[in-house]
């Protein structure tokens, strides 16, 4: 009597190299997905953390009986408004705004951030009356690692339209470059009246920035340089 056959198992080969290419095909619509997904995230951050940054130096600046910036020198408790670094940058607006949650300076698809191998601060410190005690994790970072430029010696009569800080990487001729945060495809900025706008470059007609009111001119101009140069100074700049 003959044995009945039993099911056959396992797949043939055809049925399987069918599985791997459905697999990369779904991989291939599902992974740009995602990235794109998660560079949209990224960039909804990073305008989150400019308008923070903005409503910041705007609280600093006008606490005071007069408008006040931050000017180019060392910073210490005792000349708590200068900046030489942005790193110092931040700390200005740490101690006379509490602006002092660290993560907001970083942006994960800069380099300079996603290749860092030490620990990134969470804090940059804390204020205790005149004091300010500087995190360690903050005060062992590079000065490369912030994701963001600024502007130094800001005039007191400096428009709206102004722009205050932005992603690094920008250069003057009004392009970023392929080692900024987005890869040289563009950069957000944020003006004085804490608006932030996305550019892809500067060049263009529809994306020059109008100069700050003391400038000495109205049109409009892709030069960051002579969009802030609203004081008499010429290192106005914090980049790195």
């Amino acid at each position: 009597m003959n044995k009945p056959k039993s099911p056959r198992s396992g797949f043939t080969l055809i049925e399987l190299l069918t599985v791997i290419a459905i697999i990369g095909i779904l991989a291939g619509i599902i992974i740009p997905t995602v990235g794109a997904v998660q560079k949209k995230a990224a960039m909804i951050s990073s305008v989150n953390n400019l308008k923070q940054i903005a409503i910041a130096y705007i609280t600093f600046s006008s606490s005071g009986k007069r408008t006040r910036v931050i000017s180019k020198g060392s910073w210490s408790t005792s000349s708590n408004r200068s900046a030489n670094n942005m790193k110092d940058w931040a700390k200005v607006l740490a101690y006379n705004a509490q602006l002092t949650d660290a993560s907001i300076w970083f942006i994960g698809s800069d380099e300079n951030v996603s290749g860092y191998s030490g620990t990134l601060p969470r804090s940059i410190g804390i204020k205790d009356g005149a004091e300010f005690h500087e995190s360690s994790e903050w005060s062992q970072i590079p000065e490369d690692i912030i994701s963001y430029s600024a502007v130094v010696d800001m005039s007191a009569l400096a428009s709206p339209t102004t722009p205050l800080a932005w992603t690094k990487g920008l250069s003057l001729n009004g392009e970023w470059a392929s080692t900024s945060p987005w890869l040289g495809e563009g950069g957000h900025m944020v003006f004085m009246d804490g608006h932030v706008e996305f550019f892809e470059n500067l060049t263009a007609d529809e994306n020059k920035l109008t100069p700050g009111s003391a400038s000495g001119t109205n049109s409009s101009t892709s030069n960051i340089s002579v969009a802030i140069k609203t004081t008499s100074k010429t290192d106005y700049l914090l980049k790195n």
